[in-house]
């Protein structure tokens, strides 16, 4: 295991041999307690498992006796996850008389410890010991839960996990540039097809460069998802990256673009691509001890991210850069040496701003990766000394000019709403959206969302839904029915949250956008005449549509509620219309809306420099809403897979049972939960939720009547 751990740290970060050396080192020093006579007479069933069988305590104090206290975080983290910088000094102390006691007779049954008895120590300095420290801590829980796993499947006689698939970059690359090529030949634009060749060509320039973090700046229907592919895979062939990770802010761009990477990649293995949704699989807190327990045995089955290119939220890859629980940060030395392509980064939340920037250059940096910011909308994350020192210091921009592009593919015509401007309620909104054959409401709340399509289909409108109370595999279905209905020009009145209106390839003649920050309506907009096929200069452009709304109600995050405050006062009110595409627009509203608000709201950046693994941990949320993965049981064309599945974890636990599950999962929120816990949670293993509350073939899960949830 131990020689597992070190294999991990030299690929993760190939010229540091002392890194690999610690690794090593932690590797055989993390289980040294197991040779206290207590654990020994409790694995012989002498005496009952209880905190006197703790073994992590003595390998975290010869670690710290060497000053090696990257290796004691790591150790004392394994099971619980790393502890804050005072818990550790404490358990570490505690374990030294037993340490001493025990170490002759580890010794003599393992040489190799011996051979760090001279390991070199490293001085604590500050973000950098931090990130090391993460490193080291996944690969060591890694390889120490791939190896348990292993042991567990040959007694068991199970079939072991099957290994990754080769990735050959510069070959699929090829697939995707021939893929491109067909495509551009089918683009009905001539100029969106020109500004599509030129970004690509952009991209294949700038993948030749050396490592480093990367902007691509493009407007919506400029090719950014295929040519941020192509630049991914051009650039990992050229500097040696493992592998691609992909990373948006919305599930239902994540099962887009998957569909959208497969056929451009090819006849490739399915394994080849892992996408990685909601929490479908283990619990991410293990026990502090008794290693063998059923729900660590589950939380070995977390994703390690070991596939070639894995397609995950926004949630799973920041909060796995700052997490300090096992399940979460073994992925973080696969991490190392990637193309990481962040979709839509400007749904970040700017109160996590300074620490996510930080992060990405150290990401840049001591992991060796680089880094692709995607989006029609760049948030200003360049460093600068006075508003984001903590900025990114060298950010190169892909796209030739991106304000050239944005003129060359303006498509539609925003009518703001005017200072005496009633706002609609939604009888008013069904009627205004029933008088056009096709088009997208996008609005702030999963409520609004369902009261505006029953009132939609009230008036006998082709109303479809779209929300996060859907289950991702119908969405995916939805979005696909609703792609087929506009082009073959039926009716259709989609409405629909934020989700839809961040890189999914819908095209409306017509959209309307509730009130809100100016990126959201950005992007809302870039689902109206997204192929450019309506001819702004003929008077036929898209149309966009922003209104206020009676009920005005909108997400709990006050950075939403200031974007779209400075949009009303900053602009709206001073008799400005944002014009949403001038680039130079985006930056002066980005340069409006931080001041608003404070950069690093949880103190994230002081916790780090004095190694409050914990607190960071749970102080760094994307989501401020807690929210809870259900498996739903209960949609019907998926109810025979679903009980499947269940039952395959139910006879032996495998990660692809966990990742099937993933695409019948809805995030339920803490207070909704509660709603449904009074009524019937039966536990059982394996840290699943399993839900069989009815759920609506239009409207998706349905809180209230009859409830039924049981933890499996």
């Amino acid at each position: 295991m131990a020689k597992l751990a070190r294999q991990f740290a030299k690929e993760a970060r190939p010229e540091d041999s002392e890194f690999a050396q610690a690794a090593y080192a932690a590797g055989l020093l993390h289980d040294l307690g197991k040779y206290r006579p207590e654990f020994q007479r409790m694995i012989r069933g002498l005496q009952p498992k209880g905190e006197s069988t703790r073994h992590k305590q003595p390998g975290a104090a010869q670690a710290t006796k060497r000053k090696q206290f990257d290796v004691s975080f790591s150790i004392l983290g394994h099971h619980g996850g790393i502890p804050d910088a005072p818990d550790m000094a404490e358990a570490a102390n505690a374990g030294k008389l037993v340490a001493e006691a025990i170490l002759p007779t580890a010794i003599e049954d393992c040489p190799a410890l011996k051979e760090i008895d001279s390991g070199h120590a490293v001085e604590q300095r500050g973000l950098n010991f931090d990130i090391r420290t993460r490193l080291l801590f996944s690969c060591l829980v890694d390889a120490d839960w791939l190896d348990t796993s292993d042991f567990q499947s040959r007694r068991g006689g199970w079939m072991a996990q099957p290994s990754s698939p080769r990735f050959d970059a510069s070959l699929l690359l090829q697939n995707v540039l021939a893929h491109i090529k067909t495509r551009a030949g089918q683009c009905r634009s001539p100029e969106v097809a020109s500004v599509r060749a030129e970004v690509l060509a952009a991209s294949q320039d700038a993948a030749r460069k050396s490592r480093g973090v990367f902007s691509m700046t493009v407007p919506t229907g400029g090719g950014k998802t295929l040519s941020s592919l192509a630049f991914a895979l051009a650039h990992a062939a050229a500097n040696g990256l493992r592998r691609i990770i992909y990373v948006a802010p919305y599930l239902s761009i994540i099962e887009q673009n998957a569909a959208v990477f497969r056929a451009a990649l090819g006849n490739v293995p399915d394994d080849l691509i892992l996408e990685h949704h909601s929490m479908a699989e283990p619990g991410e807190t293990g026990p502090s001890h008794a290693d063998d327990s059923e729900s660590e045995a589950g939380q070995r089955l977390a994703e390690n991210w070991d596939a070639p290119i894995v397609l995950t939220t926004s949630v799973q890859f920041y909060e796995s850069l700052f997490s300090n629980q096992p399940s979460r940060c073994r992925k973080l030395h696969n991490i190392a040496r990637s193309v990481v392509i962040l979709d839509e980064c400007q749904t970040l939340p700017p109160g996590l701003t300074a620490p996510t920037c930080e992060m990405l250059e150290q990401a840049g940096g001591y992991l060796g990766c680089s880094i692709l910011l995607c989006t029609a909308t760049q948030p200003a994350w360049q460093k600068d000394p006075i508003r984001l020192p903590t900025g990114i210091s060298d950010l190169r921009e892909i796209a030739p000019n991106p304000a050239e592009l944005f003129r060359r593919l303006k498509r539609v015509a925003v009518t703001w709403p005017q200072k005496d401007s009633a706002p609609l309620d939604w009888n008013q909104l069904a009627a205004e959206m029933s008088r056009y054959s096709q088009v997208l409401c996008v609005v702030n709340t999963r409520k609004a969302a369902s009261e505006i399509y029953r009132e939609l289909s009230r008036v006998g409108c082709a109303a479809i839904h779209l929300s996060t109370n859907m289950c991702p595999a119908h969405r995916l279905q939805v979005l696909k029915d609703v792609a087929a209905t506009l082009r073959a020009g039926k009716p259709c009145q989609l409405i629909s949250t934020q989700l839809v209106e961040a890189g999914v390839d819908l095209d409306f003649p017509v959209v309307m956008r509730e009130m809100a920050p100016l990126e959201s309506i950005v992007q809302a907009a870039g689902r109206c005449n997204r192929e450019g096929i309506l001819s702004p200069a003929a008077g036929q452009g898209g149309k966009v549509v922003v209104f206020r709304s009676t009920c005005g109600k909108m997400p709990q995050s006050s950075w939403y509620r200031n974007g779209a405050a400075v949009v009303e006062q900053d602009f709206l009110a001073c008799g400005r219309e944002p014009q949403i595409d001038l680039p130079a627009v985006m930056a002066e509203y980005y340069r409006r809306l931080y001041p608003t608000g404070d950069l690093d709201a949880q103190g994230i950046q002081k916790l780090r420099l004095h190694y409050g693994f914990q607190q960071v941990s749970r102080n760094y949320r994307l989501i401020e809403d807690a929210t809870t993965p259900l498996v739903v049981a209960t949609w019907e064309p998926a109810r025979f897979e679903v009980e499947e599945l269940l039952g395959e974890l139910r006879r032996h636990p495998t990660r692809s049972a966990f990742r099937q599950l993933q695409k019948f999962t809805v995030n339920v929120r803490e207070h909704e939960l509660r709603q449904i816990a009074s009524a019937c949670i039966i536990g059982e293993p394996r840290g699943v939720n399993v839900c069989s509350l009815p759920y609506d073939g239009a409207l998706g899960l349905v809180i209230g009547g009859t409830t039924a949830v049981s933890v499996f």
